[in-house]
């Protein structure tokens, strides 16, 4: 009687240990990008509400956030305004048609948001939007 295993026995199994390895390192992969992609969506501002316009496009474009407390914010990192006018106005010297959204939050100091605009102006760009929610219809 042998109490050794065969070894006939192993050669015939799959060792399924690096495939699933591979699979849970692509799952977490694919989260972690998943969650960077929202980072200017989540930040913490009520937008006003808007019966017109259209859905924002995915396309390169500079995003400015203007908080309740009158912070700024470009590219998820916070700004003071003459910061946020050299940063346009380089955007502005690369190409006017870099377009720009800017996100208000609906108790925003309207002085802040013209300021944003005029620096915008200053800096040539030629597509300024604005963010807003759509309005639920009565």
């Amino acid at each position: 009687m042998r109490l050794e295993a065969d070894d006939d026995d192993l050669d015939g199994a799959l060792n399924l240990t690096p495939m699933v390895d591979v699979v849970f390192l692509l799952l977490v992969f694919f989260l972690a990008a998943t969650t960077f992609a929202r980072e200017e969506v989540e930040l913490d501002l009520r937008l006003p509400a808007a019966r017109s316009g259209q859905p924002g496009k995915p396309e390169q474009q500079i995003v400015v956030n203007v908080f309740a407390d009158g912070r700024l914010s470009m590219g998820g990192r916070e700004v003071t305004l003459e910061a946020l006018r050299q940063k346009l106005a380089a955007a502005g010297e690369r190409n006017r048609k870099t377009p720009v959204l800017v996100r208000g939050d609906h108790a925003a100091q309207f002085g802040i948001g013209l300021q944003v605009l005029d620096a915008c102006r200053l800096a040539k760009l030629e597509k300024v939007d604005f963010a807003a929610r759509p309005e639920q219809g009565d």
